[in-house]
């Protein structure tokens, strides 16, 4: 099995898709930008990750949430994982847009910092223009290095701190800390430092001073993720950067990441990333450079 990620460049249409996961808390899955046909209509469907749009020209309509919002130039919208939505340009002004799509225990605490929810998911915004073109600049940064993923990832925050400052000086000030954010930052920290030991959540709340149901809403609310869920996703990024980086043997991985049976950390890695331990160390990634829209979809590559 090989990692295959779709580079696709024509005169009104670029993308970037199916990246690899490579940071737990803020991952960039894709991005790209379109000069919509009139009336070209997406959806419904659901995404396993959040969606940011930034409409740069004309008009479309977003539902959601059984809403409908008329979205037009400095507009951005937002998707929220698992939700139904379509959206659908404009027959005679269609959009030219861009946008991202993004996972990662830090998305909705970015999201909520930035003024977008379910209820909330169009905002209107006065620095569409440094977002577009930090965008393209991912888009150049498409090749599978590592100097390029640093790059990607390093726009993608500055486009998230970008959105958070608008919003908060348009708000005055505000913040939107939610009153248990202090706790799971705590919590955070000592998942990240005991990863590879035995955790148990009930004992995670006692160090930290709170009772283990206010700590796992507190989480849950803050991140999108329960404690245990961010303790898997941390040890599956961990022992993939172990497979690929080092020549430690499959149980000697397992047990670096704190799974004693090689054989339940196996069935819970093929889980989360589609393979074995031993086919995801073998497998190379793959950049697949397309010319047209759809291409990279219709080669069945993801």
């Amino acid at each position: 099995m090989n990692q295959v990620t779709g580079y696709t460049s024509a005169a009104k249409y670029k993308c970037l898709e199916d990246l690899q996961r490579d940071s737990v808390e803020l991952c960039l899955c894709y991005c790209g930008w379109e000069q919509c046909e009139p009336g070209h209509r997406f959806g419904p469907n659901r995404r396993r990750t959040y969606v940011l749009h930034f409409v740069g020209g004309g008009y479309g309509t977003l539902e959601i949430n059984n809403r409908k919002y008329r979205i037009e130039k400095g507009d951005a919208f937002l998707i929220p994982p698992e939700t139904d939505a379509w959206y659908e340009a404009d027959e005679e002004e269609p959009w030219f847009y861009s946008w991202l799509g993004f996972c990662g225990v830090k998305a909705k605490a970015c999201m909520d910092n930035a003024g977008f929810s379910l209820t909330k998911p169009v905002r209107r915004l006065s620095c569409l223009a440094q977002i577009q073109e930090l965008i393209e600049k991912i888009l150049e940064e498409h090749q599978l290095t590592y100097k390029c993923e640093l790059r990607r990832n390093a726009y993608l925050m500055e486009i998230m701190a970008d959105l958070v400052e608008e919003y908060m000086n348009d708000a005055s000030g505000m913040t939107r800390i939610y009153p248990g954010t202090f706790y799971v930052r705590h919590a955070i920290d000592y998942i990240n430092d005991h990863y590879k030991e035995k955790i148990r959540i009930a004992d995670l709340a006692t160090y930290i001073g709170v009772n283990r149901s206010y700590l796992t809403s507190s989480f849950k609310k803050a991140t999108g993720y329960s404690p245990q869920e961010y303790l898997m996703l941390l040890r599956m990024e961990k022992a993939a950067e172990l497979l690929k980086k080092t020549d430690l043997t499959i149980n000697d991985v397992a047990a670096s990441v704190g799974y004693g049976d090689q054989l339940a950390f196996s069935k819970i890695f093929k889980q989360y990333y589609g393979a074995s331990p031993k086919a995801f160390r073998e497998s190379k990634e793959q950049l697949v450079l397309c010319a047209h829209k759809g291409e990279f979809g219709r080669a069945g590559l993801f």
